[in-house]
Protein backbone atom coordinates (compact mmCIF):
# COMPACT_ATOMS: atom_id res chain seq x y z
CA UNK A 1 0.00 0.00 0.00
CA UNK A 2 1.46 3.35 -0.98
CA UNK A 3 2.41 5.71 2.19
CA UNK A 4 0.74 8.76 2.49
CA UNK A 5 2.56 12.00 2.74
CA UNK A 6 3.66 12.63 5.74
CA UNK A 7 3.20 16.30 7.39
CA UNK A 8 6.87 17.65 8.06
CA UNK A 9 6.04 20.68 9.36
CA UNK A 10 4.37 19.31 12.29
CA UNK A 11 7.83 18.60 13.42
CA UNK A 12 9.44 21.82 12.62
CA UNK A 13 9.83 24.16 15.67
CA UNK A 14 8.12 27.43 15.34
CA UNK A 15 11.30 29.69 14.28
CA UNK A 16 12.27 27.11 11.49
CA UNK A 17 8.37 27.50 9.89
CA UNK A 18 8.84 31.47 9.99
CA UNK A 19 12.10 30.99 8.57
CA UNK A 20 10.09 28.55 5.86
CA UNK A 21 7.72 31.04 5.79
CA UNK A 22 9.80 34.45 4.79
CA UNK A 23 12.45 32.39 2.64
CA UNK A 24 9.19 31.30 0.57
CA UNK A 25 6.98 33.93 0.61
CA UNK A 26 3.49 33.51 -1.38
CA UNK A 27 4.64 29.87 -2.37
CA UNK A 28 2.93 26.26 -1.56
CA UNK A 29 6.05 25.61 0.47
CA UNK A 30 5.43 28.99 2.54
CA UNK A 31 1.89 28.79 2.75
CA UNK A 32 2.24 25.40 4.04
CA UNK A 33 4.11 26.58 6.58
CA UNK A 34 1.90 29.75 7.78
CA UNK A 35 -0.90 27.05 7.92
CA UNK A 36 1.41 24.90 10.83
CA UNK A 37 1.57 28.03 12.59
CA UNK A 38 -1.48 28.91 12.87
CA UNK A 39 -2.74 25.48 13.86
CA UNK A 40 -0.32 25.73 17.19
CA UNK A 41 -1.67 28.52 19.04
CA UNK A 42 -0.23 29.45 22.68
CA UNK A 43 0.02 32.24 24.61
CA UNK A 44 3.90 32.61 23.77
CA UNK A 45 2.71 32.35 19.63
CA UNK A 46 0.61 35.45 20.05
CA UNK A 47 3.57 37.04 21.74
CA UNK A 48 5.39 35.98 18.95
CA UNK A 49 2.88 37.48 16.89
CA UNK A 50 2.66 40.91 18.24
CA UNK A 51 6.31 41.21 17.68
CA UNK A 52 6.10 40.08 14.26
CA UNK A 53 3.44 42.84 13.58
CA UNK A 54 5.63 45.94 15.29
CA UNK A 55 8.06 44.62 12.68
CA UNK A 56 10.15 47.12 10.80
CA UNK A 57 10.24 44.69 7.53
CA UNK A 58 6.83 44.47 6.09
CA UNK A 59 7.61 40.54 5.19
CA UNK A 60 7.41 40.42 9.13
CA UNK A 61 4.54 42.42 9.51
CA UNK A 62 2.63 40.87 6.76
CA UNK A 63 3.39 37.63 7.67
CA UNK A 64 2.51 38.20 11.51
CA UNK A 65 -1.05 39.05 10.22
CA UNK A 66 -1.56 36.21 8.06
CA UNK A 67 -0.57 33.72 11.03
CA UNK A 68 -3.05 35.54 13.41
CA UNK A 69 -5.76 35.64 10.72
CA UNK A 70 -6.58 31.95 11.46
CA UNK A 71 -4.94 31.23 14.86
CA UNK A 72 -6.34 28.41 16.51
CA UNK A 73 -5.68 25.90 18.68
CA UNK A 74 -6.54 22.27 18.38
CA UNK A 75 -9.37 19.93 20.32
CA UNK A 76 -8.56 16.73 22.49
CA UNK A 77 -7.57 14.16 20.58
CA UNK A 78 -10.90 12.47 19.86
CA UNK A 79 -12.95 15.27 19.60
CA UNK A 80 -14.89 15.28 16.09
CA UNK A 81 -14.96 19.18 16.16
CA UNK A 82 -12.28 21.06 14.32
CA UNK A 83 -10.13 23.38 15.83
CA UNK A 84 -10.96 26.38 18.60
CA UNK A 85 -10.58 29.83 17.45
CA UNK A 86 -7.65 31.37 19.70
CA UNK A 87 -7.58 34.84 20.91
CA UNK A 88 -9.77 36.24 19.07
CA UNK A 89 -9.98 39.72 20.17
CA UNK A 90 -6.37 40.41 20.19
CA UNK A 91 -6.05 39.27 16.95
CA UNK A 92 -8.77 41.08 15.42
CA UNK A 93 -7.14 44.31 16.64
CA UNK A 94 -3.85 43.19 14.98
CA UNK A 95 -5.61 43.10 12.09
CA UNK A 96 -7.44 46.41 12.65
CA UNK A 97 -4.52 47.93 13.21
CA UNK A 98 -2.97 46.28 9.66
CA UNK A 99 -5.57 47.95 7.48
CA UNK A 100 -3.84 50.99 8.17
CA UNK A 101 -0.30 50.01 7.30
CA UNK A 102 1.85 52.40 4.41
CA UNK A 103 3.09 48.90 2.62
CA UNK A 104 0.08 48.01 0.52
CA UNK A 105 1.18 43.88 1.13
CA UNK A 106 0.36 44.52 4.63
CA UNK A 107 -3.08 45.62 3.91
CA UNK A 108 -3.90 42.85 1.78
CA UNK A 109 -3.09 40.37 4.83
CA UNK A 110 -5.26 42.68 7.25
CA UNK A 111 -8.05 42.45 4.69
CA UNK A 112 -7.98 38.79 4.38
CA UNK A 113 -7.66 38.23 8.04
CA UNK A 114 -10.84 40.27 8.72
CA UNK A 115 -12.51 38.13 6.12
CA UNK A 116 -11.54 35.06 8.34
CA UNK A 117 -11.89 37.32 11.52
CA UNK A 118 -14.61 39.63 10.46
CA UNK A 119 -15.25 43.09 12.86
CA UNK A 120 -17.84 45.97 12.05
CA UNK A 121 -14.95 48.88 12.76
CA UNK A 122 -13.32 47.13 9.50
CA UNK A 123 -16.24 48.01 7.16
CA UNK A 124 -16.17 51.22 6.60
CA UNK A 125 -12.32 50.58 5.33
CA UNK A 126 -13.17 47.60 3.41
CA UNK A 127 -15.85 49.54 1.28
CA UNK A 128 -12.95 52.02 0.41
CA UNK A 129 -10.87 50.14 -0.35
CA UNK A 130 -13.42 48.09 -3.19
CA UNK A 131 -11.97 51.18 -5.32
CA UNK A 132 -8.68 50.66 -4.64
CA UNK A 133 -6.26 50.75 -7.75
CA UNK A 134 -4.31 47.70 -7.36
CA UNK A 135 -6.59 43.84 -8.74
CA UNK A 136 -5.14 41.78 -6.11
CA UNK A 137 -6.53 44.33 -3.27
CA UNK A 138 -9.79 44.60 -4.60
CA UNK A 139 -9.69 41.00 -4.73
CA UNK A 140 -9.02 40.28 -0.96
CA UNK A 141 -11.51 42.89 -0.20
CA UNK A 142 -14.35 41.22 -2.39
CA UNK A 143 -13.51 38.16 -0.60
CA UNK A 144 -13.70 39.53 2.86
CA UNK A 145 -17.10 41.00 1.34
CA UNK A 146 -18.71 37.33 2.21
CA UNK A 147 -18.63 37.57 5.58
CA UNK A 148 -20.05 41.45 5.82
CA UNK A 149 -23.63 42.15 5.55
CA UNK A 150 -25.55 45.05 5.53
CA UNK A 151 -26.01 48.04 3.13
CA UNK A 152 -22.75 49.06 2.71
CA UNK A 153 -21.45 45.68 2.18
CA UNK A 154 -23.58 44.70 -0.59
CA UNK A 155 -23.12 47.79 -2.36
CA UNK A 156 -19.54 47.39 -2.50
CA UNK A 157 -20.03 43.64 -3.66
CA UNK A 158 -22.04 45.34 -6.88
CA UNK A 159 -19.40 47.67 -7.56
CA UNK A 160 -17.05 44.44 -7.70
CA UNK A 161 -19.01 42.35 -9.55
CA UNK A 162 -18.48 44.69 -12.58
CA UNK A 163 -14.58 45.36 -12.04
CA UNK A 164 -12.36 45.54 -14.60
CA UNK A 165 -10.35 42.01 -13.68
CA UNK A 166 -12.52 38.73 -13.84
CA UNK A 167 -10.84 37.32 -11.16
CA UNK A 168 -12.10 40.39 -9.33
CA UNK A 169 -15.56 40.09 -11.25
CA UNK A 170 -15.44 36.01 -10.46
CA UNK A 171 -15.39 36.48 -6.41
CA UNK A 172 -17.89 39.32 -6.35
CA UNK A 173 -20.48 37.56 -8.30
CA UNK A 174 -20.08 34.93 -5.97
CA UNK A 175 -20.29 36.67 -2.58
CA UNK A 176 -23.10 38.66 -4.03
CA UNK A 177 -24.84 35.79 -5.46
CA UNK A 178 -24.88 32.90 -3.14
CA UNK A 179 -22.87 33.90 0.11
CA UNK A 180 -25.24 37.09 0.53
CA UNK A 181 -28.93 36.25 0.36
CA UNK A 182 -30.10 39.87 -0.02
CA UNK A 183 -32.50 39.85 -3.29
CA UNK A 184 -33.24 43.07 -4.58
CA UNK A 185 -34.04 44.28 -7.85
CA UNK A 186 -30.84 45.85 -7.95
CA UNK A 187 -29.21 42.68 -6.87
CA UNK A 188 -31.01 40.81 -9.84
CA UNK A 189 -29.62 43.49 -12.36
CA UNK A 190 -26.24 43.08 -11.54
CA UNK A 191 -26.44 39.08 -11.75
CA UNK A 192 -28.04 39.51 -15.20
CA UNK A 193 -25.45 41.72 -16.70
CA UNK A 194 -22.80 39.14 -15.67
CA UNK A 195 -24.81 36.48 -16.89
CA UNK A 196 -23.19 37.40 -20.05
CA UNK A 197 -19.65 38.59 -19.23
CA UNK A 198 -16.65 37.60 -20.98
CA UNK A 199 -15.57 35.55 -18.17
CA UNK A 200 -17.00 31.99 -18.20
CA UNK A 201 -16.77 31.36 -14.12
CA UNK A 202 -18.60 34.89 -13.54
CA UNK A 203 -21.44 33.56 -15.91
CA UNK A 204 -21.67 30.40 -13.95
CA UNK A 205 -21.93 32.27 -10.59
CA UNK A 206 -24.48 34.49 -12.10
CA UNK A 207 -26.18 31.83 -12.85
CA UNK A 208 -26.39 30.39 -9.59
CA UNK A 209 -27.35 33.44 -8.05
CA UNK A 210 -30.17 34.49 -10.08
CA UNK A 211 -31.66 30.29 -9.61
CA UNK A 212 -30.94 30.85 -5.84
CA UNK A 213 -33.18 33.32 -5.88
CA UNK A 214 -35.65 31.86 -7.94
CA UNK A 215 -35.68 33.77 -10.72
CA UNK A 216 -37.65 31.97 -13.11
CA UNK A 217 -36.52 33.85 -16.39
CA UNK A 218 -33.74 31.92 -16.27
CA UNK A 219 -35.10 28.49 -17.15
CA UNK A 220 -34.64 29.29 -20.86
CA UNK A 221 -31.58 30.97 -20.63
CA UNK A 222 -30.47 27.47 -18.38
CA UNK A 223 -32.08 24.94 -21.46
CA UNK A 224 -29.89 26.25 -23.64
CA UNK A 225 -26.57 25.25 -21.85
CA UNK A 226 -27.69 21.79 -20.44
CA UNK A 227 -26.05 19.92 -22.95
CA UNK A 228 -23.01 17.56 -22.78
CA UNK A 229 -20.52 20.26 -21.74
CA UNK A 230 -22.04 22.00 -18.95
CA UNK A 231 -20.91 22.60 -15.43
CA UNK A 232 -21.71 22.35 -12.45
CA UNK A 233 -22.56 26.14 -12.22
CA UNK A 234 -25.60 24.68 -15.04
CA UNK A 235 -26.40 21.35 -12.69
CA UNK A 236 -26.75 23.20 -9.07
CA UNK A 237 -28.97 26.29 -10.67
CA UNK A 238 -31.30 23.43 -12.16
CA UNK A 239 -31.28 21.48 -8.54
CA UNK A 240 -31.90 25.10 -7.10
CA UNK A 241 -34.86 25.90 -9.38
CA UNK A 242 -36.51 22.40 -9.29
CA UNK A 243 -38.49 22.93 -12.42
CA UNK A 244 -40.24 20.26 -13.96
CA UNK A 245 -39.47 21.96 -17.31
CA UNK A 246 -35.73 21.03 -16.70
CA UNK A 247 -36.62 17.36 -16.76
CA UNK A 248 -36.77 16.41 -20.38
CA UNK A 249 -32.73 17.91 -20.71
CA UNK A 250 -31.61 16.60 -17.36
CA UNK A 251 -32.41 13.30 -18.27
CA UNK A 252 -31.41 13.44 -21.72
CA UNK A 253 -28.21 14.29 -20.82
CA UNK A 254 -27.97 11.67 -18.17
CA UNK A 255 -28.77 8.85 -21.15
CA UNK A 256 -25.81 10.13 -23.18
CA UNK A 257 -23.34 9.51 -20.64
CA UNK A 258 -20.72 6.38 -20.91
CA UNK A 259 -21.00 3.82 -18.13
CA UNK A 260 -17.50 4.98 -17.23
CA UNK A 261 -18.84 8.84 -16.76
CA UNK A 262 -22.04 7.52 -14.40
CA UNK A 263 -19.65 8.30 -11.24
CA UNK A 264 -17.63 11.26 -9.85
CA UNK A 265 -18.76 14.83 -8.25
CA UNK A 266 -20.42 16.20 -11.83
CA UNK A 267 -22.40 12.67 -11.88
CA UNK A 268 -24.14 13.13 -8.45
CA UNK A 269 -24.63 17.04 -9.04
CA UNK A 270 -26.35 16.06 -12.33
CA UNK A 271 -28.70 13.30 -10.38
CA UNK A 272 -29.73 15.67 -7.53
CA UNK A 273 -30.32 17.67 -10.14
CA UNK A 274 -32.72 15.64 -11.90
CA UNK A 275 -34.02 14.10 -7.71
CA UNK A 276 -34.96 17.76 -7.45
CA UNK A 277 -36.94 18.25 -10.02
CA UNK A 278 -38.73 15.23 -10.49
CA UNK A 279 -39.76 15.78 -7.05
CA UNK A 280 -41.61 19.29 -8.20
CA UNK A 281 -45.59 18.98 -9.19
CA UNK A 282 -47.10 19.21 -12.45
CA UNK A 283 -48.17 22.53 -11.55
CA UNK A 284 -44.63 23.86 -10.91
CA UNK A 285 -44.54 23.39 -14.67
CA UNK A 286 -47.23 25.73 -15.80
CA UNK A 287 -46.00 28.32 -13.61
CA UNK A 288 -42.73 28.10 -14.53
CA UNK A 289 -43.72 28.24 -18.59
Amino acid sequence: MKRLARNRNRHRSRRQLLRRALRAWGTDRGWKAIAALQLSASPSLLALVHSLCASPSWWRRALGLYVASQLQRPRPAGDALGPVAYAMEATQALLLAGLHDPHGEVVCAAVSGLGHRPHPEALATLVDLAGHADSGTRWDVAVAFSHYHGPAAIDALMRLAVDADPEVRDWATFGLGTQQTVDTPQVREVLWRNLNDDDEDVRGEALVGLAARRDLRVIDHLLAQLGSDCRVYQLDSAEQLASPALLPALRALEDGLRDSEREGYWFGRLRSAIDACSRASPSDAQADR
